[in-house]
């Protein structure tokens, strides 16, 4: 069942491929970021080498981007740190790609790599030193090495992804079930499956350890933070508004539009994935149930836009393998809108309002219904830099540069 992928067909993905790298680059000089986390990481590794102690820079800790980010920065600052975010974040794109050849043309499979690319928050998250890149690198690595038939080395993997964030355990077990059938009629390959899966238990339990002594040894850190602002009504208009503003208003339209004429979705979602069983029909329904978790925990805490990165994967792979006809430009079009999106203008329907500046905050506090067209949201960004980041960052020198 393995494609071979052979050199004329990555000419055009080493092209493009090349052609992020330079570009996400280029984005990734302006600073660690705007996002809170990035200093609180910056923070514990700054604890562990000048006090030699471990201090959590959140309830999880996500060990391995710590770490990672940490060193980095003290070895090249900023840049070094962002760079091994666009680093990840191309090889996550290639790894994919790789994925789609299986399955689809080349050139689906290059505009379904393009469509991630050109999302804006995949563009900031994977520019800054921030975890969420990290979580995606290791999860989709270690997909694509147990479809490779190697279970022990995608167990660890699947580990570093959930040490990376926490948030991807319950992925890596739909994984594991979906696959287990796979291996029916090869004992070897199931007996490697359930040392893979043995393998991902263990080392996700050493990855936490730290994490574990450091909250005197209890189970506490496992706990998520509330986001109750507004009540209940607060957390669905939240809910709604972010998982609508994740593509933007026109891109988000489009896919409605795009899924809903799409019968061929219906009829494979009703389809028994343990019967006959293919690699592609797996991976049609771990992505459906990629979806389906990710909202649900979306619902429980609807904060940060990055938390929804893994639905790009599965809503692209579900537009790459459609049955539908002229799927290249339904891609093409999806790509359009969201570069439209992060630097041309946003049309967005609230307006937000925060207690403090931007110089101190840039989470809103309320909002009311106001259409406007806003700069994009890479825009928005970079003019952040220099208030919020450069506040942060203003924090963060107080604290070990006095």
């Amino acid at each position: 069942m393995t494609q071979v992928i052979k050199p004329s067909k990555l000419i055009n993905i080493y092209w493009i491929l090349g052609f992020l790298v330079i570009s996400y680059g280029i984005f990734a000089l302006n600073g660690y970021g705007n996002d809170d986390d990035t200093y609180r990481m910056l923070n514990t590794w700054k604890t562990l080498i000048s006090e030699g102690r471990y201090v959590p820079s959140r309830f999880q800790g996500n060990l391995i981007p710590e770490l990672t980010i940490g060193l980095a920065s003290e070895i090249g600052g900023f840049y070094l740190a962002n760079f091994i975010s666009v680093v990840l974040s191309v090889s996550s794109l290639f790894i994919f790609y790789a994925l789609l050849l299986r399955i689809t043309t080349s050139l689906i499979a290059v505009l379904s790599v393009l469509a991630i690319a050109s999302n804006p928050f995949w563009i900031i998250a994977s520019t800054t030193s921030m975890d969420y890149i990290y979580g995606v690198f290791f999860f989709i690595l270690g997909l694509f090495i147990l479809i490779k038939e190697k279970p022990r080395w995608a167990g660890f993997l699947f580990a570093a992804a959930v040490s990376s964030r926490l948030t991807y355990a319950p992925m890596v077990a739909i994984a594991f079930l979906l696959y287990f059938p796979y291996t029916q009629g090869k004992l070897k390959l199931r007996n490697s499956l359930i040392q893979g899966f043995l393998v991902f238990l263990v080392a996700s339990g050493v990855f936490y350890l730290p994490v574990f002594f450091a909250s005197g040894m209890s189970l506490s850190f496992l706990a998520i933070g509330p986001d109750a602002s507004g009540g209940f009504v607060g957390i669905i208009a939240r809910f709604v508004y972010k998982n609508i503003y994740f593509w933007g208003l026109p891109a988000f339209v489009f896919l409605i539009i795009f899924f809903i004429q799409d019968r061929s979705i219906y009829q494979k979602i009703v389809t028994n994935p343990f019967q006959k069983v293919r690699v592609e029909k797996l991976l049609f329904h771990g992505a459906l149930w990629c979806i389906i978790y990710n909202e649900i925990m979306f619902f429980r805490l609807p904060h940060e836009y990055a938390y929804l990165l893994p639905l790009l994967f599965s809503v692209t792979y579900l537009m790459a393998t459609s049955d539908r006809v002229k799927k290249t430009r339904y891609l093409s079009l999806l790509i359009g809108l969201q570069l439209l999106y992060g630097l041309i203008f946003n049309l967005d329907v609230l307006q937000t309002y925060q207690k403090d500046p931007v110089a101190k905050t840039i989470h809103s506090d309320s909002a009311k219904i106001h259409v406007s067209i806003k700069e994009g949201v890479l825009i928005r960004e970079l003019n952040w830099r220099s208030t919020y980041q450069a506040y942060q960052l203003s924090e963060f020198n107080k604290k070990w540069h006095p």
